[in-house]
């Protein structure tokens, strides 16, 4: 084909994607004009490349302007105005060009039933892979990103459903991204209320699509994801708050996020707080994922998840106490309160969540990720002088499911919190260690690289190697 641009496999084909004469940003030029096809030269081609017959003094040659081809008058006989290449007037296009070409040319009509069979067409033809090529190379990305600025909800329904359809092919993320696909979903996202739930659950569907890739992910909070992803948070549709969610878990994995997220004046915190508490567990185990992520950021960022949860009835303590069947559950809770942990000034606020760790580290739990941030968990709240009178009769527990682990991070967890209770509370902690652990503890400390050359240094400086006589 006389195509340009760069090429795509798409459904096991060659594709070039159509270009725009100036700005690829269709969303912000919306009159765009395509870049027309280079002409296949008459002298290339012997016979007609769709039905295959021979050129001659009475099968003369044509050329379809839209694709640029030279094919008999049989196979390119339609003709029709091509505004989207800046022709006015109707021109030849070919049979393979034309159920295509002419959806496109609708879309450009003032007249709203051509823009609905647009629509409807295009969209149609997103979802066959059979068409995708055509609508692809020929500017039927372009053309529904730009009927989707109307506020016609009926346009709006096919157009964002061809839209999900288009995100659901890979190698067109970047050209739908480059058009502004994701600015106008989150446009619309924006505009429409929560009873057109179809086209909101397209939408945010696409968007997921879009931040599971790393370089999409800044594109799409550059082009204004994160409002309208947590709006739909705070909706009662399970499924559209469950869609934003997982897409929001996505989103903070940025920190740059983060500010935007905490301090959002439309309560977004709190709202993902609250879900944490749902009765749907897919949906607690990514609001207590999103939350883990966010106590990642600053100590601000932990203070204001600790204030929040205390404002809102301890919903972090109710999700350590449920009884999940999945315990991803319990997992990303702790991982959450294992980081708000580190934070010196909400200690207080932490005790009954802290207590409630212990408890769970007591049961033996025989998921190894879940022993591992238990363990981190408590080890961060040892290093505070004011925990140790309620950590030290969990000694036993700590030094029966740590200390003694066989995973590394689970043992080191294990010495950091026993060595942080000697230094406050040494006289209890050294009674506990006395009943079982103190050789468990002693070797394992003589295992850790570095450490006793460490503690010999020290001990050295206290008390020099070398003397003069008294």
């Amino acid at each position: 084909m006389a195509l340009l641009g760069c090429r795509i496999k798409l459904e096991g084909q060659d594709v070039y994607p159509a270009r725009v004469d100036g700005a690829a940003d269709v969303y912000q030029s919306p009159r765009f004009i395509l870049t027309k096809a280079r002409w296949v030269e008459d002298k290339q081609v012997s016979t007609c490349i769709l039905c295959n017959n021979k050129f001659n003094q009475i099968r003369r040659k044509h050329h379809c302007r839209q694709c640029g081809r030279v094919l008999c008058n049989k196979c390119c006989k339609e003709r029709m105005p091509l505004p989207q290449l800046g022709i006015e007037d109707a021109e030849r296009v070919c049979d393979a060009c034309a159920p295509v070409t002419q959806l496109i040319t609708k879309a450009r009509s003032q007249m709203h039933q051509f823009q609905v069979e647009s629509a409807d067409g295009l969209t149609e033809r997103c979802k066959n892979h059979n068409s995708i090529k055509r609508v692809v190379e020929l500017g039927g990305i372009q053309t529904l990103i730009v009927l989707a600025q109307t506020e016609n909800v009926q346009i709006l329904r096919s157009v964002m459903s061809g839209l999900q359809a288009l995100a659901t092919h890979q190698p067109l993320h970047q050209e739908l991204a480059t058009a502004g696909a994701i600015k106008v979903i989150c446009s619309i996202l924006s505009r429409l209320r929560e009873a057109e739930e179809q086209i909101l659950t397209d939408g945010i569907s696409s968007l997921m699509i879009f931040c599971k890739s790393p370089e999409l992910k800044k594109k799409a909070l550059d082009d204004g994801a994160l409002n309208p992803v947590l709006t739909l948070c705070m909706y009662q549709s399970p499924t559209l708050a469950l869609l934003a969610l997982c897409t929001l878990s996505l989103i903070v994995e940025n920190p740059d996020t983060h500010d935007a997220i905490v301090e959002s004046s439309r309560n977004a915190l709190p709202r993902i707080l609250a879900l944490t508490a749902s009765s749907d567990e897919q949906t607690q185990e990514v609001a207590l994922k999103i939350l883990a992520h966010l106590s990642n950021g600053t100590d601000w960022h932990r203070h204001r998840i600790v204030q929040e949860d205390f404002s809102s009835g301890c919903s972090l303590h109710k999700a350590l106490s449920s009884h999940p069947q999945n315990e991803q559950i319990l997992c990303n809770a702790v991982c959450l309160i294992g980081n708000l942990a580190t934070s010196a000034e909400d200690q207080s606020s932490l005790q009954s969540v802290m207590v409630r760790v212990c408890q769970l580290l007591q049961n033996s739990p025989s998921n190894s990720d879940l022993k591992i941030q238990l363990s981190r968990a408590i080890a961060n709240f040892s290093k505070f002088k004011q925990n140790s009178d309620r950590l030290v009769p969990y000694v036993s527990d700590i030094v029966q499911t740590c200390i003694k682990s066989t995973t590394p991070s689970i043992r080191v967890h294990g010495m950091r919190a026993i060595l942080s209770l000697l230094s406050y509370s040494p006289s209890q902690t050294t009674a506990e260690l006395m009943r079982d652990g103190a050789v468990d503890l002693l070797e394992s400390l003589g295992k850790v690289h570095g450490l006793l050359d460490s503690v010999q240094a020290t001990l050295t400086i206290q008390a020099a190697a070398l003397t003069r006589p008294l």
